[in-house]
């Protein structure tokens, strides 16, 4: 495909190689939360408009929430919530840029919902949902127009990307800060040989495990073309996406932006969508070396969605047996575990759990 595809296990040697610099922590990241929806109403006063514009826009992210939380296949049969039941979902809402006339309110709105309650309705209706989010990844969004290739620099492609909610959504990414030492680690240059190892020590930095280059090309009005490259432990990837119409390209980086997002929970939501239906119990042996590795696993598990309970029968020094009950198949437990750097293998003897860091 490309020169990189042949250096995957350089960037999975890199990527956990001990590497002497800052660590930047992840943001904390919320699925049930919807920003930046904008409210906008009339009536006979200020307060009614405010009223209305409210309920308005709490329905709107709900409808979101649903969407983000379900396959698109399913999106046809989501239940439509009435604006005098949709308090029954909402836990708080947030309002900034509040602009008020006799008549009219406008703002923007964040909306943090009830995660059991909006689970629960789903249940009862019978659709598969997703409740976890993939791994964050360390976007890089690159320009190439007339002026040439930027990455560092302020322009329009990398802005679009900051205005987007990275973090809310099932497969969540990082924007880098673009301080003097991330320059110093890495430039355009090394992102168009495909230095691994420059973007290695970029994602060790931000404690990341996947490099998303999102490429850009708009040297023609009308159109743009964005090749975006995916660097991971588990491999690389090139997916090509192109945009056309009347517009200038600046003005076609909204679309763009939501379509790649978009593909990459999609994807996501292939692998952890649980469908709703009975668990399932497995008895797994926990490996691990000392007694704090225990209780690091032991708050994973429990934080883990796909787990619904958990038995311990035997508890050592060094191993514990339990029995897991889960939901969906043993491959998206997989998947959901390794999301917490737990990783699961069926082994000779069985199923065996470690930690992987």
């Amino acid at each position: 495909m490309l020169k990189f595809l042949t250096k995957t296990s350089v960037f999975l040697a890199l990527i956990f190689a001990v590497f002497l610099g800052t660590t930047l922590g992840v943001q904390a990241s919320n699925l049930f939360e919807v920003k930046n929806v904008s409210v906008d109403a009339e009536a006979s006063s200020a307060l009614e408009a405010r009223g209305i514009a409210l309920k308005n826009g709490q329905t709107r992210a709900f409808q979101v929430l649903l969407k983000r939380l379900t396959r698109v296949e399913d999106w046809p049969v989501l239940p439509i919530v009435s604006e005098q039941e949709i308090e029954t979902f909402v836990r708080r809402f947030r309002l900034q840029d509040e602009k008020t006339s006799t008549r009219r309110y406008l703002a923007s709105m964040s909306v943090v919902f009830e995660p059991e309650t909006v689970l629960d309705l789903l249940r009862n209706l019978n659709i598969p949902f997703s409740e976890t989010q993939a791994r964050p990844m360390l976007l890089l969004p690159v320009l190439e127009d007339v002026d040439g290739y930027r990455l560092w620099d302020n322009h329009w492609w990398a802005e679009s990307w900051a205005k987007m909610d990275l973090s809310n959504i099932p497969a969540p990414m990082v924007l880098p800060l673009g301080d003097p030492e991330d320059r110093a680690m890495l430039d355009v240059e090394d992102v168009l040989l495909s230095d691994t190892q420059s973007m290695a020590a970029l994602a060790k930095r931000y404690n990341v495990d996947t490099v998303v280059i999102a490429h850009a090309l708009a040297t023609e009005t009308g159109r743009l073309d964005v090749s975006v490259y995916q660097y991971s432990a588990a491999g690389s990837r090139l997916f090509v996406r192109n945009y056309k119409g009347r517009r200038d390209p600046v003005e076609l980086a909204g679309e763009a932006v939501d379509d790649i997002l978009s593909a990459f929970a999609i994807e996501w939501k292939q692998t952890s969508v649980v469908e709703v239906g009975d668990q399932v119990t497995f008895t797994v042996a926990a490996d691990y070396e000392r007694m704090g590795d225990w209780l690091t696993m032991l708050e994973r598990l429990e934080a883990a969605s796909f787990i619904k309970s958990m038995d311990i029968h035997v508890l050592t020094s060094q191993g514990a047996i339990l029995s897991l009950a889960y939901t969906g198949s043993v491959d998206q437990l997989a998947s959901n575990l390794a999301q917490s750097d737990m990783l699961l293998r069926e082994e000779k003897n069985g199923w065996q759990l470690k930690l992987r860091r």
